[in-house]
């Protein structure tokens, strides 16, 4: 037999909702998935290195690494530049504020409140939500751009009055929900769905790659393996 081709995979810190570095390797719900498809493709060794958010892209880019385990969402120069796996999930958009603070229920409360809002990394999908919202929008959300931040920091900011509101997934809030910050906020109703994709480094070697991840996926999906790992 062949030897395992092996695939370096990079994985964000500070995204405890998604993914965990642990001493037995990755966990979280990205962790157990790439286990999973690590344990099933045996023609692959997958190898999770956790580096920031920023380093994840450019190493993807540069080739130094071929998938990236960053919960990413549909964005039209992003699929250009990577080839991206079926959906491996879907994220629930919520706005989170302070109880006792000022509410916010919807993008558009956010801009006609005029509500101070946690910056995002621009190279964060969320980034590019607000974006969108404020190119087609006359009365904008005020949109800052910050280097690499954990999820628990900016919910932090929230909790301590920094700012008003967050834009997250709802998995990301109830990672913090019971936590001393977490008792202080709130989150709104879903205010978008937005599904993930695992993002693949383009060369012709990952073009089989991206393949083979996506037939796994599909099985994943359908023998109940994805929804059981939401859970």
């Amino acid at each position: 037999a062949h030897a395992a081709k092996t695939v370096n995979v990079a994985a964000p810190n500070g995204n405890p909702a998604y993914i965990v570095n642990t001493d037995h390797g990755p966990e979280g719900y990205y962790g157990e998935l790439i286990n999973k498809i690590d344990h099933d493709l045996p023609q692959y060794k997958f190898k999770t290195t956790f580096t920031s958010q920023n380093a994840v892209f450019s190493g993807l880019q540069s080739g130094k690494y071929d998938v990236a385990l960053n919960n990413s969402w549909y964005n039209k120069q992003r699929f250009q530049t990577y080839y991206h796996t079926q959906a491996v999930g879907l994220d629930d958009l919520r706005l989170v504020y302070r109880k006792n603070g000022k509410k916010a229920n919807s993008l558009d409360e956010v801009a006609k409140k005029n509500l101070k809002l946690v910056p995002i990394s621009t190279d964060d999908a969320r980034y590019s939500v607000l974006q969108d919202y404020n190119n087609s929008h006359s009365k904008k959300i005020n949109l800052k751009a910050i280097g690499d931040q954990s999820s628990a920091d900016a919910l932090a900011q929230v909790a301590n009055g920094k700012y008003d509101v967050a834009l997250y997934p709802y998995a990301a809030y109830k990672q913090v929900a019971n936590s001393k910050n977490g008792k202080k906020l709130t989150a709104s109703k879903s205010i978008d769905q937005r599904s993930a994709y695992l993002l693949v480094h383009k060369s012709s070697q990952n073009k089989k790659l991206t393949k083979d991840l996506n037939k796994e996926i599909k099985k994943l999906y359908n023998d109940g393996y994805l929804e059981k790992l939401t859970k």
